[in-house]
């Protein structure tokens, strides 16, 4: 996924934290069931979305299908933060909500000119039941400049990969963040996900992963073992 389209995902995130949602009750109401997944979710040949796999394997059928801006290409793969009523797992369940999630092409250091790395808000980090996902809940400073179209974008670059004398490979990443002149007046939270199979090299069982994060209180390290 390129720089704009993560742009573009940002923004549309902002306007999604500043909607009001309804209010829940709790009961026997539409939400009353609701829970929030981490999602594979696929589109068919109509380009409409109709199943998802959570992170921890379950299979659900999306009942009615859904259609959404961000995944308009036929047969395709979207990885998405999906709000449902809970089912039994492998029966069809009501989409309340997608969410895209950015899975971000991991650039080699190479290929990347002039990287920038403004800080951003860090909120949490964890790897995938099986390992196929890095998930990373995060926030921009965000705001509105008049006669101004600004915006942010969000990438993820491989420094380096070493290789151990085990044949174990440490893989070591730079969170990459371009303010771009956004006025920085208020936070915005979402979500992005590190997808194994976009590493130079997809990772073994032993394998490891370093993600550096430049925050507003410092630079921190996430690692994770495979």
């Amino acid at each position: 996924m390129n720089a704009s389209k993560l742009s573009l995902i940002i923004t549309a995130l902002l306007l999604i934290v500043a909607c009001t949602s309804e209010t829940y009750t709790p009961g026997e109401g539409k939400y009353s069931m609701m829970r929030a997944d981490f999602v594979e979710t696929r589109t068919d040949a109509s380009g409409k979305l109709y199943c998802a796999v959570t992170d921890s394997g379950d299979s659900l059928v999306l009942s009615p299908k859904r259609t959404a801006e961000w995944a308009k290409t036929p047969d395709s793969l979207y990885r998405a933060l999906l709000y449902h009523n809970v089912t039994t797992p492998g029966t069809e369940t009501e989409a309340l909500s997608l969410i895209n999630v950015p899975t971000p092409t991991v650039k080699n250091k190479s290929v990347v000119k002039a990287p920038k790395t403004d800080p951003v808000i860090f909120r949490s980090a964890w790897m995938s039941r099986r390992g196929r996902y890095i998930n990373l809940g995060l926030a921009v400073k965000t705001g509105h400049k008049d006669n101004a179209d600004n915006r942010q974008t969000i990438g993820m670059m491989c420094d380096e990969v070493k290789t151990y004398d085990d044949g174990h490979k440490h893989y070591i990443l730079t969170l990459l963040h371009n303010q771009n002149g956004v006025p920085e007046y208020y936070s915005a939270n979402f979500f992005m996900s590190i997808a194994s199979y976009r590493l130079p090299i997809l990772p073994k069982a032993g394998d490891e992963i370093t993600i550096n994060i430049n925050t507003y209180n410092g630079k921190i390290e996430k690692t994770f073992r495979y």
